[in-house]
Parts: C-alpha cells; structure tokens; sequence
C-alpha cells in the first residue's frame, strides 16, 4: 500500500496539466491494483479545498463519494468523511473541511466546535468566542 500525496489526485481529477493528469491516473491505478492507496483524513480536507477551487460544491462532495466506493482505495475514518459530505450537503453553514473538523471532534468526545467563522458558526453545535 501507498499514500498518495493530494497534488497527485488533484492532477488525476482536474486534468489542468495533460501530461501530469496522465502520469497521476496512471500511478494511483498502479497502485490501486498492487495493494492499495491509503488516503488520510488530511489528503480528503486538502483536495476537497483545491477541488473546490475549480468546481461546484456538488461536485467535489459526488468526487469524495467516489474515492469511498473505489477499489484499492482505502480512505482513514470513510465514516467520519461520509458524515462530513452528509452534513455539508445539508447546509447549516461551513464547508466541507468545517464539517470533517466537527466529525472527528465528535468521534474523539468533543460536543462542540468553537470558531470565528460566521458561515459555520450557525451550524448546530458550534459556537462563537
């Protein structure tokens, strides 16, 4: 199994540069059919803001669901980053990095998200300083 770093399924994704889109696509099949790639939590917060840099929201949280679903693709806490892409896609505020942040907090005993943003800060759960 290997990680691969957010550039390369970012180029596999947005196919801005051809000839890097190939290589990535290329690799991460490689390595999907030889054991595995192992996606951190980080690597699913960091695409999800280039992405969104590109793309409509919807977009990039239907892309998340596909590395969920794909073979040899194996994503850290895919319920945490279920339950992130639901609770985006409900609205309430934030993004989906806001609401990945919230999940973990949640599954390791926090009851809360304290934060300066005002967008999410009208999420339930959150509260301002």
């Amino acid at each position: 199994m290997v990680v691969a770093d957010t550039n390369v399924w970012a180029r596999a994704h947005l196919n801005d540069d051809p000839a890097q889109a190939r290589k990535a696509r290329k690799a991460l099949a490689e390595a999907q059919r030889e054991g595995g790639v192992f996606v951190p939590l980080l690597v699913i917060a960091e695409l999800a803001w280039v992405l969104r840099g590109r793309w409509e929201r919807e977009r990039v949280l239907t892309a998340l669901e596909n590395m969920l679903q794909t073979r040899g693709v194996l994503v850290e806490a895919p319920g945490l980053v279920r339950e992130a892409i639901d609770a985006t896609r409900a609205g309430g505020g934030g993004g989906f990095a806001d609401h990945l942040i919230a999940q973990v907090g949640f599954a390791n005993g926090a009851t809360g998200v304290i934060t300066f943003d005002k967008r999410y800060g009208r999420a339930g759960n959150v509260q301002r300083p």
